[in-house]
């Protein structure tokens, strides 16, 4: 027998909310980031994880990158709990898509200095897995109805 626990579903870390026909705004509306955001961080069910993911979003706005010093800064500024951002929040972004951790060269100064700075961007990828989810799914039940009609 396996002793392992009943599953509990999906972990709220590793899921999104996506029900059709309760999206946040309709699909042919024009969605902004906050409509977005609630898919990855339901507010119903991530109040404060979904706020800090709309300030984050609005800080990308207005910078192409920001270094870990640059979040530290930011993050005192908000007022904003490290523990929160850095291992939900952050971490969700980047697992599905919407943001890209990277690695700078270290910065060279000398050959004992092997630090190399963190930095997060915006990435595409959370748009395109979707794109190519939602094209393989049509293309599949297009495919079944020729199927059905030959």
């Amino acid at each position: 027998m396996d002793n392992q626990p009943a599953s509990r579903g999906i972990p709220s870390k590793k899921a999104l909310l996506f029900d059709y026909f309760d999206l946040p705004m309709s699909v042919t509306a024009r969605w902004e980031v906050d409509d977005v955001l609630k898919l990855v961080f339901p507010p119903q069910l991530q109040k404060v994880q979904y706020d800090i993911a709309l300030r984050l979003m609005h800080l990308f706005k207005e910078k192409e990158e920001v270094s870990g010093e640059d979040l530290s800064q930011w993050q005192d500024e908000q007022k904003i709990a490290s523990s929160t951002l850095r291992n939900l929040v952050i971490p969700k972004l980047v697992r599905v898509g919407m943001l890209a951790r990277e690695r700078k060269n270290p910065t060279g100064q000398d050959l004992k200095d092997k630090r190399k700075e963190m930095v997060l961007r915006l990435s595409n990828r959370f748009g395109e897995s979707l794109k190519h989810v939602g094209s393989e799914w049509a293309s599949l039940t297009e495919a079944w109805k020729e199927k059905r009609r030959s």
